[in-house]
């Protein structure tokens, strides 16, 4: 994640340095690797949201911490991940 970080500040900086700086970052995104992993940032983003609601639904008590409740709502958070990895492609493409 530390990674995605970078390229995305390195991006986000490239495209307002100047309206030639945000042509270059313009340009670069519409090749087929950049999407490819944008949408990989963007899904692993997904993931850890998910992930650290359950985590913090959890810790509060919303959720029981039993074997068959955890796996359950592992298999939810999976679910909601996979549908916003879909929804996050639908937005890059």
């Amino acid at each position: 994640m530390l990674v995605a970080v970078g390229i995305l500040l390195w991006l986000l900086g490239t495209s307002l340095s100047s309206p030639e700086g945000f042509q270059q970052a313009a340009d670069i995104m519409t090749g087929f690797f950049a999407k490819f992993i944008l949408w990989g940032i963007l899904t692993a983003l997904a993931y850890h949201i998910c992930g650290g609601i359950r985590h913090m639904l959890m810790d509060f008590g919303f959720i029981d911490e039993t074997l068959v409740v955890g796996r359950r709502s592992a298999a939810i958070s999976m679910i909601i991940t996979v549908i916003l990895s879909i929804l996050a492609g639908v937005l890059v493409w």
